[in-house]
């Protein structure tokens, strides 16, 4: 692992995820509190935030097969960084409206796909491909201790200033992640000018590799399902808690808290958890014990003490097991996908796994309002389950570690 490098890539991240928090915060209670938006309007702003992945995650990987990755994610952070900025400077001339919101967040939605994918396909050529897992948990850690202090940070800015000027925070983490990265000086794997295919030549083939490799076929569904319930949850759980069980706003935002806590211990421990069972049971058990951590969520009206306790012990729960479920699978992909085709291969299984979130999101608010809140969080706590089904039947079920000469075949 190139230390150095790994360090600058790790501050990158960092910075980044700041912004994505804040960002994520802060826009949506500007629509509310200072535009009047509705529930309606800010189901679109969540769903604009997230679909990209599913219509552009495709193309984007293409296209970072043939890039400089770090030249890409460079570009994403400034442009996110330029978008966000522009909302203070609207608030400032009176020109803030729903609908530059709304393109806001579009135009971060197309930046996180390419920052992301070309981040994916970035971390080999900085670490090495044998070295990605533990890579993900370090990388992981930073995500986890940002998403630990930023609604401290972001609710006392709030508290100080309008809302829009809290997103100067968001660009200059923006800015700083640029800076990072740009210092960066690795060799990257990139296939020349006459060497490509033809663009959706490409795309059709690292989509079918990844439809068709039984690996990577466990890892998209398993992935798939588990995003599938986390949305299903969203969808539930603020009217479950601040409706049916009365719990303050302030409280239930301690639910974030408590689900960063516990995604931070998960990048401490999945290294020694995985050491432990492999790669496949890691995978298998972390996924049935999400049952009875989410069921603590709709059981918790019945359970002794107060009802927001469990709905902590079961966000850490959660938390804690998606993590060590994503470093498990981390560098999986990497190892299989050819070099060249990385971003194209992983481009293909996001497609899959974060394109669902938004038609799920859908789903989980359309059935909440048919069937209820409480039905719904037990169909987060089966999905989730469910979720280590693939990996079950896959080859992975028997990994310790990735096996040496696997045949991970070929994209020709």
């Amino acid at each position: 692992m190139g230390l150095m490098a790994f360090r600058k890539l790790w501050t990158s991240s960092a910075f980044e995820g700041v912004g994505d928090e804040a960002s994520r915060v802060v826009i949506p209670i500007i629509a509310v509190s200072m535009l009047g938006a509705g529930s309606w309007e800010v189901g679109i702003i969540n769903a604009l935030g997230l679909s990209a992945f599913l219509v552009l995650g495709l193309p984007v990987g293409v296209w970072v097969d043939r890039r400089r990755r770090r030249r890409l994610m460079i570009t994403a952070d400034v442009v996110r960084m330029v978008v966000v900025l522009s909302v203070p400077a609207a608030f400032l001339a009176g020109a803030m409206t729903i609908g530059h919101l709304l393109v806001c967040v579009a135009l971060i939605s197309v930046a996180d796909v390419v920052f992301t994918t070309a981040h994916g396909a970035f971390v080999p050529s900085v670490v090495g491909k044998d070295r990605i897992s533990d890579a993900q948990a370090r990388l992981q850690s930073a995500a986890s201790a940002v998403a630990v202090g930023s609604p401290s940070v972001t609710g006392t800015l709030l508290s100080a200033v309008a809302a829009p000027f809290v997103l100067v925070t968001a660009g200059i983490s923006y800015a700083l992640s640029a800076l990072a990265l740009r210092s960066i000086k690795v060799d990257e794997d990139i296939r020349r000018a006459r060497e490509h295919e033809g663009f959706w030549l490409t795309a059709r083939r690292g989509l079918s590799f990844t439809v068709r490799h039984s690996v990577l076929r466990g890892l998209f569904l398993s992935g798939m399902i588990l995003n599938a319930a986390t949305m299903f949850g969203s969808a539930a759980l603020a009217v479950y808690a601040l409706n049916v069980l009365g719990l303050g706003p302030a409280v239930f935002a301690l639910l974030s808290t408590f689900a960063a806590m516990g995604g931070l211990v998960a990048t401490l421990a999945a290294p020694a958890i995985l050491t432990q069972l492999g790669i496949g049971r890691t995978r298998i058990l972390a996924g049935v014990a999400c049952v009875p951590v989410v069921a603590l969520t709709p059981l918790a009206p019945g359970l002794p003490w107060f009802p927001a306790l469990w709905l902590g012990v079961s966000a850490f729960g959660w938390a804690f097991l998606v993590v060590v479920i994503s470093v498990a699978g981390a560098g999986i992909i990497p190892r299989i996908a050819p070099s060249g085709r990385l971003g194209t291969v992983m481009a293909s299984n996001r497609l899959f796994v974060l394109g669902i979130m938004p038609v799920a999101s859908l789903a989980g608010g359309a059935l909440a309002s048919w069937i209820g809140v409480q039905p719904v969080l037990w169909i987060w706590a089966l999905l989730a389950g469910v979720s280590a089904i693939p990996i079950a039947l896959s080859p992975m079920r028997s990994w310790t570690n990735f096996p040496a000469g696997f045949d991970s075949s070929s994209l020709d």
